[in-house]
């Protein structure tokens, strides 16, 4: 309805004031009552700290090293950690992380003695203090440190790679790999002027790891990969059949790969297996791992339906969403709708039948499907990212390791300076062997891009391979949960654990016999992705796995000569929720910020009907992340119902936002408040992949809550999918899991059907919880907060309630398609 579209708080600086923030409590008692086994427990870890010591005594290359320090999985919060009397920055500083609770810490033989004499020190018996007429447990800060380690440990060769020299031969020996392993290093080495400032023990680490690959002969090249702020420190390393001397490049080239000569692989296993037995050895060396190859996602053949489509040019009076497809090219079948192309790849070199089905989908996906599957009104310009040549063609453009995100992010720059488009539909995955885990470097470099260029790419989750197709989703549940435990090979493909960015998996079209309307296609990979949030982030109708036999997989598009087909993939799904973000995009004047598009999109879905069940909830998740988003009209207009309030501001350190207000008088009765109420929240802190599944180093929370009579205010909000009979806040896995803690994307909910008391005076909190030893930006972390107060059964006067109401407070809302012309940030 036009009288309720959303609103963007024009002065949400007015809410900003101190944030009081209390920290974690006192220091806890690990083996409380329980002193002989902390004896124990004390020697063992000094013995685990000796026999490290004894191994970098007689280490060859340096005399520091890296260990990990496994936490107890109760003593993986912050306030737990043993970072302020064992190991000290100054001492054995933290420099990454690993699994959940898994910390690595450099070492050297004079900081084991310290940490040692240290650890020693921590008293051997049980402290008590009175509380509240109890004893309890009141151990000092070492002791607490100490009974949170679980164990320390080398670092080794088997904690590199996972890979046989054999594998790795085959694996390279493919073209589109580039030929290069992928060595990730625990420490980045400063320029090579700078070495003299180096401590003796770090000249002797870098030194001795770059000047013992020169002796490993000629052919051999190393480039660094990734750069920047956070990044994973990971170089290529190859071996090429050259008589040229070794060559190594501290930092990243983004030479042309189409430049220079090309040099075959070497695959002689010998000369691996000494590269791999080195790069085991070395302190230094973190991971060695093998090169992803970049392709499509797969899809069924499409099948023509004997159409020829007339395609229409756009009105040139008209404006239009942009959408830049990222693909091997899209054909010129659409004249006009294609505004700009990069024109990198070869018309001898193209595959089009790919992006041109999905830029079909973003055109005139409505006019060919219905409303029902394309929930945006038809008309789209679409910019030709051309970037992936055939596979056979595929070493002629690039050559070097990851070299294709090199021109991507060129491309991304440029065209976006062009013709402003922000919106990336990337329906392209990562086929990698099957030791790679974590968060790929590809999913790094697309969260790079997109940031530093104020864009959004749109990421299929991929496909199984066909032989991993799961049987169709049935209409029993507990029929559904057996298909998915025995499932295998379905996981989400890499990059679409960006999480800078969104993925996309596919549901079966509403329309075709025998199979059950918006499910997850049986093709369709799954989450969960990492420790960190929800992946996929949505879903959309990416055709069915089963062909009907006239309505074939329910999804149509057009092909390279403007021919009807079908088919089916989340490459197909990826459009729709790319269409939608875009649409957003352009119908909000001036420039919207990634955090409030992708917090509309988020904010506005809605589970399938066939997963919005309490048996599948610990599943559906993982499937359809927040589910389908509504279309971008049904999103910026609302009704009268419901009132949509907009805050887009910055975390700043020390400050919190909290923003009071009184709920819908509609909503009131006797005394309670009734109704359902919304909140999603998505932010941009700080990323350091070193830390590996705790590389979000910065958490912004949101809380909706309600004056109680004690003038204390309580939270009244779940984050979805929390277990009905679970305690998410029990411990920092919980939540992780349940609460999305440490997610960029958060969204609470509840409905009140019973009323909630005893006061009408609510507030909306945005705060924020800092990792151990880190500050917040000097510029504060971007956010946008969204929050929804409705009437479940769509009769009460919410949105005019709400209005007044903030009309006596002073807030200052307008809609937010106009809101750019009054204030910069939305």
């Amino acid at each position: 309805m036009a009288n309720s579209p959303v609103q963007i708080v024009l002065n949400s600086d007015a809410f900003i004031e101190a944030l009081e923030n209390n920290g974690g409590g006192g220091s806890k008692d690990f083996f409380a009552g329980n002193d002989t086994e902390f004896i124990e427990h004390r020697d063992n870890i000094q013995n685990q700290l000796s026999e490290i010591k004894s191994m970098q005594l007689v280490n060859s290359f340096a005399k520091v090293s890296y260990a990990k320090v496994t936490l107890k999985q109760t003593a993986l919060a912050k306030s737990h950690r043993p970072t302020s009397q064992v190991f000290k920055r100054d001492v054995a500083p933290i420099i990454g992380a690993g699994d959940l609770g898994e910390l690595f810490v450099e070492l050297t033989p004079e900081s084991i003695d310290k940490i040692n004499t240290k650890v020693g020190q921590a008293e051997p018996e049980t402290r008590y203090k009175e509380k509240n007429g109890k004893n309890e447990p009141n151990p000092s800060r070492l002791r607490s440190e100490v009974g949170a380690i679980e164990g320390i440990s080398p670092y080794t060769a088997s904690d590199k790679r996972n890979f046989s020299v054999k594998e790795a031969v085959k694996w390279l020996s493919n073209p589109q790999t580039g030929g290069s392993y992928m060595v990730e290093l625990f420490e980045a080495p400063p320029a090579r002027q700078d070495w003299d400032l180096l401590s003796k023990y770090k000249f002797d680490l870098f030194d001795s790891f770059f000047g013992g690959l020169t002796i490993l002969g000629t052919g051999l090249f190393v480039s660094r990969i990734t750069t920047g702020q956070g990044s994973s420190v990971v170089f290529g390393v190859k071996l090429e059949k050259t008589d040229s001397t070794p060559v190594i490049q501290l930092y990243s080239s983004s030479t042309a790969g189409k430049s220079g000569e090309k040099k075959s692989i070497d695959l002689n296993l010998e000369r691996h297996n000494e590269l791999l037995e080195y790069l085991g050895n070395h302190p230094l060396v973190k991971k060695v791992t093998l090169p992803p190859i970049i392709t499509q996602s797969s899809t069924v053949k499409s099948q023509v339906k004997g159409e020829n489509f007339t395609v229409l040019a756009p009105d040139h009076k008209g404006s239009y969403p942009k959408i830049c497809v990222v693909d091997g090219g899209v054909s010129d079948v659409y004249g006009d709708w294609i505004e700009d192309r990069w024109g990198l790849i070869s018309s001898m070199d193209k595959d089009e039948n790919h992006g041109t089905f999905i830029a079909g989908l973003a055109i005139f996906g409505q006019q060919l499907n219905g409303k029902a599957i394309c929930r945006e009104i038809d008309g789209c310009k679409i910019i030709d990212l051309d970037i992936l040549p055939r596979a056979d063609r595929y070493s002629s453009y690039y050559s070097k390791p990851l070299e294709f995100f090199n021109e991507l992010e060129t491309a991304v720059q440029e065209l976006k300076a062009r013709t402003g488009v922000r919106i990336f539909n990337f329906s392209l995955n990562i086929e990698e062997h099957a030791s790679t885990t974590g968060y790929s470097v590809p999913a790094q470099i697309l969260d790079k891009i997109a940031e530093e260029n104020d864009v959004v790419f749109v990421i299929s989750a991929g496909n199984t391979h066909p032989r991993d197709i799961r049987k169709e989703w049935p209409v029993d549940h507990f029929d559904a949960l057996k298909i998915l435990a025995s499932s295998r090979n379905d996981a989400i493909k890499k990059p679409a654990e960006s999480c800078r960015n969104i993925s996309v998996s596919a549901l079966n079209p509403p329309h075709l016999e025998g199979v059950v309307p918006y499910a997850l296609s049986s093709y369709s990979c799954r989450g969960p992705g990492l420790r960190v949030g929800l992946k996929p982030d949505f879903a959309h109708i990416g055709g069915s796995g089963t062909s009907h036999p006239t309505l074939g997989h329910g999804l149509l598009s057009l092909d390279p000569t403007s021919n009807i087909v079908d088919g089916c993939g989340t490459s197909y799904a990826a459009p729709n929720v790319a269409k939608t973000l875009a649409s957003l995009d352009h119908s909000i004047e001036g420039i919207v910020s990634r955090e409030t598009l992708i917090a509309l999109g988020i904010h506005h879905a809605v589970l399938p009907e066939s997963l919005n069940d309490k048996n599948l909830r610990n599943v559906s998740k993982h499937l359809v992340g927040f589910g389908m988003p509504d279309g971008s009209e049904d999103i910026l207009n609302g009704n009268s119902s419901a009132i949509t309030l907009v805050f887009a501001n910055r975390a700043i350190s020390g400050h919190k936002m909290s923003f009071k207000f009184s709920w819908p008088s509609s909503l009131v009765r006797d005394g309670k408040c009734f109704g359902h109420a919304k909140l999603t929240i998505v932010s941009t802190p700080r990323f350091d992949y070193r830390f590996g599944s705790e590389f979000v180093r910065i958490n912004i929370d949101a809380a909706l809550r309600q004056l109680q009579n004690n003038g204390n205010y309580k939270g009244r909000l779940n984050a979805i999918y929390t277990p009905e009979d679970g305690d998410g806040s029990l411990y920092e896995k919980d939540q992780i899991e349940h609460s999305f803690k440490w997610s960029p994307v958060k969204v609470y909910e509840k409905t009140f059907p019973r009323g909630v008391g005893p006061s009408t005076e609510w507030k909306l909190d945005v705060e924020y919880l800092s990792r151990d030893g880190v500050t917040i930006p000097a510029a504060g972390v971007p956010f946008t907060a969204i929050l929804t107060i409705s009437d479940p059964n769509s009769e009460k006067p919410v949105f005019n309630d709400m209005r007044q109401m903030l009309q006596s407070l002073g807030v200052q809302a307008v809609d937010i398609k106009t809101a750019a012309r009054i204030i910069p940030r939305v």
